[in-house]
Order: C-alpha cells, then structure tokens, then sequence
C-alpha cells in the first residue's frame, strides 16, 4: 500500500526555521542524474534524513498536497541518495537525484532534507506529521520532449481550460471581464472552469485571448 502524507508546517517550532537550505529549491530535471547540495546554516552539527515523494495532486498550494514516499512505490522513476546526512555547523553536502526513466508526463516530487529532531513521525505506517516547507524543494521530472498543448471550451457560460500537453502550463497575467485573475498552473491532464465568458493573459511565454458566446 502506497504511504500518503501530508504537509503541516504549524507543527514545527520557529526555532527550526532557516536551520537548513537547499539549493537549488526549484530543480527542471530532464537529464539521468541531478545534484541539490544542502546547506547546514546552523551553528550546531545536524543529522539530516532525505526523503523523496511524489505529488500526487500537483498545483494546489503546498499545504494540500498529498504525497506518495518513492520507497513505497512498485516502480518508482526517481530516486534520491544518500537517505541520511551528517553536516557540521556551516557545511555542504549533496543530494545525488537518478532518474531510472524519463516520464511520458511530467511527475512532480518533493524533496525532503528536514532535520531528524524536526521530523515527527506516527503510527506504524510512519506517516509525517510535520516537515517544515523550506526543507522541501519541488523537483520537476520532464520528458525528454517537451508538447505545451492546451484545449479550451465553453461550460455553462463559462471557459474551461484544459493541459492536453505533457508538462506544466503556467496562466498568468490574467484578466477575466475586466477583473485579474490569481495567477495558477495545469499539469498534464488537469483542467479548471473559470465562471468568466472572456479572459486574456499569457500562457507561459505566449499571449491569448478567449470569448465565449452567449446564446
């Protein structure tokens, strides 16, 4: 059984803050192997446990992701070594990413560097009550082929758009009936209904513009 875990960042006391880095905290990955190097900022040694997961609902905010740990998946794509660190005060380790295959779409991940005294952990399934975001970068594994397709059309009076492509989209500088619009991405297969007959804005680095008629 796959394990499923949420993120919650209230858990951890403030004194956990900034004690770790990572760089870099956005990593596109579409070679066979990557590199994050983690940052111990503290003036303590840390022991540091590294996690990979999967997201499984990628594009909500990261409080409300729900993650699948890759060591729990049958044929998992992407893994992370070494699972444990040791950093002295002010010191430099890497993470090595291999990727066993390139995804047909893309598959987002978390990569989790938290200090063992702030990871807390429950229940014989060990899932994770909280791992502060700042340990956690967002690893984007891309096919070798990027397609930015996209599909639109009209729903009750409305326009709904929909990511038929194989990566990410970003919408943002929107405008719908002369209000903005919050900025948001779709990932492959993801769709969204906007109650607006008309919208404007980019689309990764590309204008558009869609009117919905009314009969």
């Amino acid at each position: 059984m796959n394990l499923l875990l949420l993120i919650a960042v209230s858990l951890l006391p403030l004194s956990a803050f900034g004690a770790i880095d990572i760089q870099p905290h956005v990593l596109e990955m579409r070679q066979a192997n990557a590199v994050v190097n983690v940052i111990n900022r503290s003036s303590m040694t840390e022991y540091i446990t590294v996690q990979l997961y999967q997201v499984n609902n990628p594009g909500v905010s990261p409080e409300q992701e729900s993650l699948t740990a890759v060591g729990e998946q049958l044929q998992p794509s992407l893994f992370a070594v070494p699972a444990k660190l040791t950093l002295g005060p002010k010191q430099s380790g890497r993470v090595l990413l291999k990727a066993l295959q390139a995804p047909e779409k893309e598959q987002v991940y978390r990569l989790s560097v938290a200090p063992e005294k702030n990871l807390r952990v429950k229940g014989g399934h060990g899932a994770v009550l909280g791992v502060q975001l700042s340990y956690m970068g967002l690893i984007r594994h891309l096919p070798a082929s990027s397609q930015h397709q996209w599909e639109h059309r009209c729903v009750n009076g409305g326009i709904e758009l929909q990511n038929i492509g194989n990566t990410r989209l970003r919408w943002h500088q929107l405008i719908a009936q002369g209000q903005d619009i919050k900025d948001f991405n779709l990932y492959p297969e993801q769709r969204r209904q906007l109650a607006a007959r008309d919208i404007q804005g980019m689309i990764e680095d590309k204008t558009f513009s869609l009117r919905c008629t009314v009969d």
